[in-house]
């Protein structure tokens, strides 16, 4: 009982929240109206009941009546109830309209649940990081760790790289999942959406009020479902154009190439398993029986290297694919740390440039403004090299949408494969790309000329297609010097 006290602590509340959006006041309102329509059918029908029991009772010499039908009150009792569930419906089909109203959304976020982190990509201007649980947490969770949950801020609902948001902007999710069904959920927000495998669902949000606000996953997703917390973080604008300019300088830095001494990549892999690994596997590396394969004695572990580097970039089964989630240098660190740490001691390394040169190659500075005032004349370039090189394009910049074989995720993202418009007129196709359309962002501005021409081209040569045609840069980058100038936010 002492110990049920020590740990069960909750804040206990007699109504809902109301939130910081429009949206979940909205809500608190038609919950707070069907609330009082209900408790006033309430106290009239009980309230008639019990006066009809008290005073019409046998004792005062009352007798039933003895009747089959009655046609006025079966008229009152069918138009009264049909009269009140109209009132009620009105204002729910109005609230439940205003949230999937996604329309004139200013910017765009898609969210993948994953076990047990979430992704987030900003599809207007290019970042794109993984969100998980924070060390803390993490280290104080663990069985037997002698961390008191308490001393921890934030326990279980604090994470490494919250989501960061405009305030005053109305912003569109879309969310999808990578594994299994998760659901993401801010009660802040007034609302919550299940990530779903295949599936692209939708909300939005527009907070008024600088702060940070908690959720977490509310979908059974797995054994560690209830370590996969969310925060977001709603910025003024200035602060939010400072974080982006910061997220996108870091995201540009990329993975650290160079070698490293054999006991470094050891200590530092101890870290990314144990924030990345640990969960399935157990901090000691002896894993789940018959659900998750221990680290300790692997066959794997112990056998080929490049047999585990295909496995952890790729994944298989449950194993999810590391090479999108971690970069380089990490994964070079974790693989070196499991084949001599936890019992293993294999004597082998890999270098962060190995793995490098194994994963996808991705176009450089995808959201870079490309239209100088007096560019140099760009090359031509043959279809080959522009299908090879728009391969590595879209696979940074269109695949998250369309899929990496380009069959789409129905019916937010329409596939490419026997697309009317990949098909079609090479033009059409430029200037949607150029320009955007509804959900589509406007590439024009986001990629550099050769990188443009390499993935129109790629589009129509691969993925299922054989138009057979080909645009060169040099024609692309005469588009782009016509397109108005990209403005910033605050002009």
């Amino acid at each position: 009982m002492a110990l049920a006290l020590r740990t069960a602590q909750a804040d206990y509340t007699l109504n809902l929240m109301k939130g910081v959006t429009k949206v979940s006041n909205d809500i608190y309102d038609l919950h707070m109206l069907i609330l009082w329509i209900c408790v006033f059918i309430g106290v009239g029908v009980f309230g008639t009941m019990f006066y009809s029991i008290y005073h019409h009772r046998k004792s005062k010499g009352h007798q039933a009546a003895q009747f089959h039908e009655n046609t006025t009150v079966e008229i009152i009792w069918t138009i009264i109830p049909t009269l009140i569930l109209i009132g009620m419906a009105i204002p729910a089909t109005k609230t439940l309209l205003e949230l999937d109203d996604v329309q004139d959304s200013e910017m765009s976020i898609k969210v993948t649940g994953w076990q047990w982190k979430w992704e987030y990509e900003y599809l207007d201007n290019g970042i794109h990081f993984f969100s998980s649980l924070d060390e803390a947490s993490n280290k104080a969770r663990q069985v037997g760790s002698g961390i008191d949950p308490r001393s921890v801020p934030n326990y279980l609902l604090n994470v490494d790289k919250p989501l960061v948001i405009p305030t005053k902007k109305k912003i569109r999710f879309l969310f999808t999942a990578a594994d299994v069904i998760h659901s993401w959920w801010i009660p802040d927000l007034g609302w919550k959406k299940d990530a779903i495998p295949g599936f692209i669902n939708e909300a939005w949000t527009s907070v008024d009020k600088a702060g940070t606000y908690r959720g977490q996953c509310t979908e059974l997703c797995g054994k560690d479902h209830g370590f996969m917390p969310i925060v977001v973080i709603a910025m003024d604008q200035p602060d939010y154009d400072v974080w982006v300019k910061k997220a996108q300088e870091e995201s540009k830095k990329g993975a650290d190439l160079s070698d490293q001494s054999h006991d470094d990549l050891v200590t530092k892999g101890a870290t990314v398993y144990a924030k990345n690994c640990s969960t399935c596997h157990l901090p000691d590396g002896k894993g789940v029986p018959g659900a998750f394969p221990a680290i300790t004695g692997s066959a794997v572990i112990k056998g080929d290297i490049n047999t585990q580097v295909n496995l952890v970039l790729n994944g298989k089964g449950g194993m999810p694919a590391f090479g999108k989630m971690l970069k380089a240098d990490e994964l070079s660190q974790v693989i070196t740390y499991t084949r001599n740490a936890l019992g293993n001691s294999v004597g082998d390394e890999i270098q962060p440039k190995a793995v490098q040169d194994l994963l996808p190659k991705t176009s450089s500075a995808p959201a870079a403004k490309v239209a100088p005032e007096k560019p140099e004349p760009i090359a031509d370039m043959s279809k080959d090299e522009l299908v090879n090189l728009g391969k590595s394009v879209y696979a940074s910049n269109c695949a998250s949408c369309h899929q990496a074989e380009g069959q789409g995720m129905s019916p937010m993202f329409p596939a490419l494969t026997g697309s009317v418009v990949v098909k079609g007129d090479i033009n059409a196709q430029v200037d949607l790309m150029l320009n955007g359309k509804g959900m589509m962002p406007s590439f024009g501005h986001a990629l550099k000329a050769t990188d443009f021409a390499a993935v129109v081209t790629y589009t129509r040569n691969s993925l299922g297609n054989s138009v057979n045609d080909a645009v060169q840069p040099s024609v692309i980058q005469k588009l782009q010097l016509a397109l108005p100038a990209e403005q910033d936010d605050d002009e």
